[in-house]
């Protein structure tokens, strides 16, 4: 299946991104971006300010948010 669609890259796992490979691994990565964005108080987009091709890129090569001052350890 082909789409020209924008996609929520910033809630997309690597495989996902690389591979366009959609699993329950790709949900469990969706989810904890969205818990980032709970504990975050909502407050900034995740990867906030960084362009397509450079979330992409950092994503892809093992970038990680960074954890919530309220999230637990």
């Amino acid at each position: 299946m082909e789409s020209t669609g924008r996609v929520p890259v910033p809630w997309m796992s690597p495989e996902a991104l690389e591979e366009r490979k959609f699993a329950q691994s790709s949900d469990v990565w969706s989810f904890g971006v969205t818990m980032w964005e709970i504990f975050s108080n909502a407050n900034t987009v995740p990867y906030a300010g960084q362009s397509f091709y450079t979330l992409l890129n950092y994503i892809k090569t093992g970038g990680r948010l960074l954890r919530p001052e309220n999230c637990p350890q």
